[in-house]
């Protein structure tokens, strides 16, 4: 079994040779930008990368980091809800993704309180699982170490068995630990081919 330093380096690790460069990827919650700067460098100069988060300060702060590492150009950030996905991203980018991305829970360094929620995130998963290409993947990583968290987590679990339960598709639970208790594991999905 492969150990992992973190949930996040175990989803990158899961998607890093199911991305090419030239893919379109959506980031459905940026928070301080670990994923977009991943994504951004995976997809090359010829992808793109859509990141949201309805955090300012989160997008400020991925933002700085693709700045930084001088690709910017690869990434459109946008302040909005994972929740109105469809309503917020170009017509043209609801198709043909690569993969999806989300990292639930709470942006790190800042307002605890202020946490994805299962409701939207459900609807978000629903909407943007439609706009997977064949073999696109999508990742989501789930923090169930606080109350709403808990909640959020056991209902992306019943999605993903629901999904692939209905489309035949093949998921997958990563876990990390033992860091804490409860731990934060990875739920991954792919679109058949």
């Amino acid at each position: 079994m492969t150990r992992y330093r973190s949930i996040t380096m175990a989803s990158h690790a899961w998607l890093e040779g199911l991305l090419q460069p030239g893919d379109r990827v959506l980031d459905a919650t940026a928070g301080n930008g670990g994923d977009t700067l991943w994504l951004a460098q995976q997809v090359g100069a010829s992808g793109h990368v859509w990141a949201f988060d309805r955090q300012a300060v989160a997008l400020e702060n991925t933002q700085h980091s693709l700045a930084a590492a001088g690709l910017l150009s690869r990434v459109t950030l946008v302040e909005g809800n994972h929740a109105q996905l469809e309503h917020d991203l170009p017509r043209d980018a609801q198709a043909n993704l690569a993969a999806i991305v989300f990292n639930l829970g709470y942006l790190p360094g800042a307002d605890r309180g202020l946490t994805t929620e299962a409701a939207s995130t459900l609807h978000a998963l629903s909407v943007s699982w439609e706009w997977l290409r064949p073999g696109g993947a999508l990742a989501v990583v789930c923090y169930p170490g606080h109350a709403s968290g808990s909640i959020e987590a056991d209902a992306v679990r019943g999605w993903f068995a629901q999904q692939s339960t209905a489309t035949r598709q093949t998921s997958g639970l990563i876990e990390v630990g033992p860091t804490r208790r409860p731990a934060p594991f990875l739920l991954t999905l792919r679109r058949k081919e």
